[in-house]
This record gives structure tokens, sequence and C-alpha cells, in this order.
């Protein structure tokens, strides 16, 4: 964990920026943590899973993301990443995934514009 930022010591201001680890403290550039210690047990870090994606979004265009992201009323700025990141974030919030709005007089389940052979 980094911890890092300014604090006051006997009137002067002194910059840390340390690295807290189940070992001890790592002092970068500033103050010194030689006399530092820590009493309290820091949580075991995990590691992070992959996950693999099936939402088919990094093979899309940008332009067609961006189309994507403008419906649902999300930015649309940014680099690829950036737009796919932006909607598996929406999805995530969004279980019940999207619907396109509907036109004006169109009613749910009215099949009445639907052209039969």
């Amino acid at each position: 964990m980094k911890l890092s930022g300014f604090v006051t010591i006997n009137g002067s201001r002194e910059q840390i920026n340390w690295t807290l680890s189940a070992s001890g403290i790592v002092a970068g550039p500033g103050l010194s943590a030689d006399e530092m210690s820590l009493e309290i047990p820091l949580p075991e870090v995990q590691e992070i899973e992959e996950v693999e994606y099936t939402d088919g979004y990094d093979e899309l265009t940008v332009s067609v993301l961006r189309g994507m992201l403008e419906a649902r009323e999300e930015p649309i700025y940014g680099n690829k990443a950036d737009l796919v990141s932006r909607l598996r974030g929406w999805d995530a919030t969004h279980p019940e995934g999207y619907t396109a709005p509907l036109e004006e007089g169109e009613v749910v389940g009215d099949e009445s514009n639907v052209e039969t052979e």
C-alpha cells in the first residue's frame, strides 16, 4: 500500500512517500521511515484473476462503440480501451441489458407495424 503526502513535524512541512508491506515500511524520497514501525497487521494481498470477456466489444470499431455509448447516454470520449471499459461498466450496472427507447407513438408489444409474408 502506498502512503504519500505531507506531514508537519515541529512546525516543518515534510513530504512522505512510503510503501507499506507485510515486511515493513519502504521509504521513498522525502521523510525517512527508519524510526517508524508497523503495529497492525496488513491485509494479505490477493491476486486478481484475469477475466476473459465474451461480449465482442474488442472486435468492434471505435465509431460503433461510440454509437452504443451514445444510445446508453454515456460519454463517448476516449480511446477504444476507454470506450470498451465504459460499456462493460454500463453492462455490469444494468443486468437487464440495453433496450432501445421507443419511438413516439410506439407501444411495447405493438406488432401492427410488423410486415408479414
